[in-house]
């Protein structure tokens, strides 16, 4: 008996780790879960995109986010999903430019509303299905530098403040979740050489970005409070302390999420659009006239159409997946200018405008206040106060040319007295002390700053005169007699599809160093085989050297005494041309890789004479780079001024181009347009002409001035 129940027991428990046994082999089946009716439909939306990209692009209505979504839809590899305010608008401009409509879809964004970001988000959730997002480039911007007093939104922030900065950041937080699943996900922030202080253009020019302590976003950024620095309104400060903002917060995002969600978080500056809508509430006489400027005298100019193919460039280039950088361009600078240069349309070699092409792009340097962490801490902390966003889990050199530094050098003390005239008159009284005082509650400090900020108010009590200043700031396009015959749709249409205005990349022409004879195996260079585990080759030199990896190429060539001529003397305008593999890159901008055993890296240089060696770094003010200088503003001027004569007729097609747009997206409204700036009239530009070309000369002539006295 005892025998059958041992039996009995031995069988029973055989059978029962048989049948675990049995449940673990099936235990991954744990995991799936039935799918419902709203998973089927979510897999069902998503089917719709094929194998395309979700590409969502911000401002895709005009300017450079028009430019790059016409680059994104000739791929055919995306589907770009267009967050603008205006939907009309958008539509029009979708139906003139051609847009695939199997391709893009418009939703409605209105970044000056956080309500309506949160609603977006709702939307493109829905609209996606379960298919990932795989591109955000955060590109939709207003400058208003023209008034003395804020406009605010609808959730009492400054409009550039918000709509720049803080709604980009609410919306990032809310679509960074949505693109878990992507194999190749990419977060773009439109930055700007204005926010990044270690260029002539950025740190040269008053006003100049600068967040300071961040007081006024501490306390809320409401109004009156409309500067996150806390001192009174500029308008021009505003919109570089935005681009300063997405700067760093595109770092931020690198180093909190990038590990652990694979994200790529980068910040680009495409260059100068000088004839984008972004300065649509400037003049027309600057409208007219600043992109010859930026074409002749300062060469920093790119057209809507090179400009979107740079940020589509970070949108699509298997390259640019690398995160945490700021990328730019070689292109036209200020140097090794020619009377060559007025038959290029003032584009010539080098780094800072147009005409670099594809493999011109580079990671620049970024400058000490964007990478500054302890304010990138408040910065992150404040935004987030400011906009309630709810994140994911967190794991985890100056190069302007000769030229350009004496526009800084003549224009940075100007800036100091201004910034200071600014910030005292910001912080005056007895409230001073109190809103200074971190050990008083904050909403005391922060009464204490909207009393004083209120007293230094500007906006007009006489309500005509606050109306003419948002019928002249209102954004849209100035009535121009050549354009009075312009009526009725078909007369619009027909401008529209006319002939535009493009600029056309030019290739830089430049020396080349291919057709000389190599003079056999290149020698290592006595002492050198223990510099470094990388082989570095110059030709025509003919020597070798070792290198380490990261080192920059122009230390390597001056430690193995091979010269690179530096047309600015200094080694630091980006003009120092060597080509490795058939490219032309700048030895400045261009470190030691890691290479495979055996390997070599080859460098080819341009020959130079031994009358050009300059070996030695010249001094800045020397009467060698004075007379350069002059003579590249002398040129530019000669350019400058021989365009501007024939400027009208382009001028005209680009502001027809724009004022039919808007005729037609209120004809298709049938109402009048909607706008966040308010509506213009022609009286608001009365008296424009091209008589106001003076102040732009008088600024010129100034700056000539200063060079002819650095000069003596």
């Amino acid at each position: 008996m005892k025998s059958v129940l041992g039996s009995t027991v031995r069988t029973c428990f055989a059978v029962t780790l048989l049948v675990l046994e049995s449940a673990q082999g099936y235990k991954w089946m744990s995991g799936i879960k039935i799918p419902t009716p709203l998973d089927l439909g979510k897999v069902a939306s998503g089917m719709k995109f094929g194998d395309k990209k979700l590409a969502v692009i911000t401002g895709t209505s005009s300017g450079l986010g028009k430019a790059t979504t016409k680059s994104l839809l000739r791929d055919e590899g995306y589907h770009v999903i267009g967050a603008v305010r205006d939907l009309e608008k958008m539509k029009v401009v979708a139906e003139v430019e051609g847009f695939d409509k199997d391709r893009f879809t418009a939703m409605h964004l209105d970044l000056a509303n956080f309500a309506s970001v949160n609603k977006f988000v709702e939307e493109l959730d829905a609209f996606r299905g379960d298919r990932a997002i795989d591109r955000l480039a955060c590109n939709a911007a207003v400058y208003q530098p023209t008034l003395d007093y804020p406009k605010w939104t609808k959730d009492g922030h400054e409009q550039q403040l918000q709509i720049n900065y803080l709604g980009h950041f609410l919306l990032t937080s809310k679509i960074m979740p949505m693109m878990e699943g992507s194999s190749d996900a990419r977060i773009v922030m439109i930055g700007s050489v204005t926010g990044n202080d270690n260029t002539v253009g950025g740190g040269g020019v008053y006003p100049i970005a600068d967040l300071k302590d961040l007081e006024g976003l501490e306390l809320g950024c409401k109004n009156p409070i409309a500067m996150m620095d806390g001192y009174n309104f500029n308008g021009a400060k505003m919109y570089k302390d935005t681009k300063l903002a997405l700067m760093m917060t595109s770092n931020m995002l690198h180093e909190r999420f990038h590990r652990s969600t694979g994200i790529a978080f980068s910040s680009i500056y495409p260059g100068c659009i000088a004839e984008s809508p972004l300065f649509r509430e400037k003049r027309p006489w600057f409208r007219k006239y600043f992109p010859i400027f930026m074409k002749y005298v300062t060469g920093g100019f790119v057209g809507e159409p090179e400009a979107g193919q740079r940020l589509f460039q970070v949108l699509h280039d298997p390259r640019c997946t690398k995160s945490g950088v700021y990328w730019s361009w070689n292109g036209g600078p200020r140097e090794g200018r020619g009377l060559e240069t007025l038959e290029k349309g003032g584009q010539i070699e080098g780094s800072g405008g147009a005409g670099g092409g594809w493999d011109s792009i580079f990671e620049n340097d970024q400058s000490d206040k964007v990478l500054n962490r302890d304010l990138m801490m408040k910065l992150w902390q404040g935004s987030n106060e400011v906009t309630s966003a709810e994140w994911p889990e967190a794991y985890q050199p100056k190069s302007p040319c000769p030229t350009l530094k004496v526009v800084g050098a003549a224009t940075s003390f100007l800036g100091v007295l201004e910034e200071q005239a600014r910030m005292k008159a910001s912080r005056e009284g007895e409230g001073a002390a109190i809103v200074a005082n971190r050990s008083l509650p904050r909403e005391e400090r922060r009464k204490q700053l909207e009393t004083m900020l209120s007293a230094l108010d500007k906006t007009p009590t006489d309500l005509q005169q606050l109306k003419q200043d948002f019928l002249r700031t209102s954004g849209e396009a100035p009535d121009l007699p050549s354009l009075s015959v312009v009526e009725g749709e078909e007369a619009e249409l027909a401008l529209l599809t006319g002939p535009a205005s493009e600029e056309q990349a030019i290739v830089p022409e430049i020396d080349d160093p291919l057709e000389v004879e190599e003079k056999g195996p290149p020698q290592m260079i006595p002492g050198h085989e223990q510099l470094g585990d990388i082989p570095v080759v110059f030709q025509p030199q003919n020597v070798k050297t070792m290198a380490k990896i990261g080192q920059p190429l122009s230390d390597v060539a001056s430690r193995a005494d091979v010269f690179i001529r530096y047309k600015c003397r200094k080694g630091e305008c980006k003009t120092c041309v060597v080509n490795i593999d058939g490219k032309w890159v700048s030895a400045c901008q261009t470190k030691i890789p890691s290479l495979a055993p055996g390997q070599e890296f080859g460098v080819r240089v341009r020959p130079v004479s031994d009358a050009h060696k300059h070996k030695e770094k010249a001094a800045f003010f020397t009467p060698a780079s004075i007379s350069d200088g002059f003579m590249n503003n002398a040129i530019g001027m000669l350019g400058f001024a021989a365009e501007s004569v024939a400027a009208d007729p382009e001028f005209d097609v680009r502001i027809g181009r724009e004022k039919a747009i808007e005729k037609l997206t209120e004809r298709r409204k049938g109402t009048a347009q909607a706008s966040l700036r308010a509506k213009p009239s022609a009286a608001g530009h009365k008296g424009d002409s091209v008589k106001q070309i003076v102040p732009g000369l008088l600024a010129v002539g100034s700056f000539m001035l200063v060079l002819m006295k650095q000069a003596a």
